[in-house]
């Protein structure tokens, strides 16, 4: 038989197992795993940067009915500057749960905050994102809103110049790739950096920091949360799924792509180097981007991993009604369990 499709022999390929996928029945198969599939994961993500001084700065303060906010920036590595905004809670007793919160695609971290395009407050929920890092402080927790690679002010300048919807992650990501590096292995640098920086405020217990992002957000969260075992629980938002039914059956941006990493696991095996860390999963079952169907197959490989560790009850679900979008529905009391705050 002839074939001319060309994508055959690789999807041919894809069903051939994988050089790190879970397979482990004892704790020390499982230990000798996660540290093999730790290392080559840093590799395929470009490795990282050296630890250079933060040098944070605050260049704004406000004040709000709940919470302060304050506009922070700091050195992430050589030529990588961060921006984000801190909201600190009010009526708290110090120090309280640090949580990175990351958004997706879209103009960047304004959208969390509860700003509009124009830069003008908004005072309801808006968008897919619905302005979870406000919630995140009102229930209590110190929240990083950081500005992921190439979105909102770090974008390069003539997308900068464009709408604010205009990402630089095309031509980002292909420099990257070609230079050996990745954008996603940017951003997870980004991540450790924010923690770093939490460590540094007094409101803030850095025993326990958590991470919640949403899409492209929740693509951050779980590949940091696999790597920095700071993270103590983390909540992924619309992104959770297989490599193959999401990022390789519809369009995605650049920034999901990480050259080589299917030969050596699936999305689900870098998910379950979080166990036994606590890890919160939403998806909406109508995600056209990131299907229900294969949310819940990679959530039943993740399983095997929190049941062979004797922690079953470390990994949830929320699958609710809806579209791609933050969900919230357990994320916020989930938060408060595994930081240490009393749900309300």
């Amino acid at each position: 038989m002839r074939i001319f499709r060309p994508l055959q022999p690789f999807l041919s390929l894809y069903e051939q197992p994988r050089l790190y996928e879970f397979k482990a029945r004892t704790i020390e198969e499982w230990k000798e795993w996660r540290a093999s599939l730790r290392d080559k994961l840093i590799d395929l993500l470009g490795g990282f940067p050296e630890r250079i001084s933060l040098d944070p700065e605050v260049l704004e303060r406000k004040e709000f009915d709940a919470y302060f906010r304050e506009r922070i920036v700091f050195n992430s590595a050589p030529d990588v500057s961060v921006v984000g905004y801190l909201l600190i809670p009010k009526d708290v007793e110090f120090p309280v749960p640090g949580v990175v919160a990351l958004h997706g695609h879209g103009y960047g971290k304004d959208d969390i905050v509860g700003i509009w395009e124009d830069g003008t407050e908004r005072g309801i929920p808006d968008g897919y994102q619905k302005d979870f890092a406000i919630s995140l402080v009102k229930n209590g927790f110190v929240t990083f809103a950081i500005e992921q690679a190439c979105f909102g002010e770090r974008r390069e300048p003539e997308d900068i110049n464009k709408d604010k919807y205009q990402s630089s992650c095309r031509k980002v990501s292909f420099w990257a790739m070609l230079l050996g590096k990745t954008v996603l292995g940017m951003r997870v640098w980004d991540i450790m950096r924010a923690i770093d920086y939490l460590e540094t405020r007094k409101e803030v217990n850095p025993a326990s920091i958590g991470v919640m992002g949403i899409s492209g957000g929740g693509m951050t969260s779980l590949f940091s949360s696999a790597l920095d075992e700071r993270i103590k629980a983390s909540v992924v938002s619309g992104y959770l799924n297989t490599f193959r039914d999401s990022i390789l059956s519809v369009h995605h941006c650049e920034c999901n792509y990480v050259p080589g990493i299917l030969r050596y696991a699936e999305m689900y095996d870098i998910a379950s180097l979080i166990a036994p860390r606590a890890l919160l999963i939403e998806s909406g079952t109508k995600d056209t981007i990131f299907p229900v169907k294969a949310t819940e197959f990679s959530v039943s490989k993740v399983r095997k991993v929190y049941e062979l560790l004797g922690v079953p009850e470390k990994l949830d679900v929320d699958i609710f009604e809806g579209r791609h979008q933050i969900s919230g529905r357990k994320a916020y009391d989930f938060l408060k369990r595994e930081l240490t705050l009393s749900p309300k």
